[in-house]
């Protein structure tokens, strides 16, 4: 038995410890520092060096006509309004993508109501409400069919086309 586990560590398929490096600095379920890394994926000009990519997949995977390399692509935290704070927001020429994301935390009062109304008028805006497992909002009555749900496992973690050279 040991051998055949010493094969598969020298391998690289057998693991121990943390999954992810989130996980190791104990952030995994930090929603402002897991958003915070999202976003920083999203940007097309990152030190990442992924270029769009990644947002081409987000757009991809929503279904969205747009592209992380439109010019004016702006990828902003914690964006307020009025009494109302959006997580994440990403603005295209064309569209604009906003994001509510969930780690632990419960909806407040009328939040996803709440975002629909303050960016609703945006281009072409798509709401995604971003959480750990498959968890429908409750607070998007109103705006209920505007609100897509999506897990952090969907999130496209690998790039949609791949990076320019």
């Amino acid at each position: 038995m040991r051998d055949a586990q010493q094969a598969l560590l020298v391998s690289g398929r057998w693991r121990g410890g943390p999954r992810t490096l989130l996980a190791a600095l104990d952030l995994q379920y930090r929603e402002l520092a897991v958003t915070a890394g999202l976003a920083w994926l999203l940007r097309p000009d990152g030190h990442h060096g992924l270029g769009p990519s990644v947002l081409d997949g987000l757009l991809d995977h929503l279904e969205l006509d747009g592209s992380g390399a439109d010019p004016g692509v702006r990828v902003v935290l914690e964006e307020q309004r009025e009494e109302t704070r959006a997580d994440l927001v990403i603005y295209g020429h064309s569209w604009t993508i906003v994001v509510e994301a969930k780690t632990f935390a419960v909806e407040q009062e009328r939040q996803l109501d709440r975002l629909y109304e303050h960016w609703r008028d945006e281009p072409a805006p798509s709401f995604v409400f971003l959480t750990r497992g498959r968890r429908l909002p409750i607070t998007a009555v109103e705006s209920r069919g505007h609100w897509r749900a999506l897990t952090w496992e969907q999130v496209p973690t690998s790039p949609a086309r791949p990076p320019p050279r």
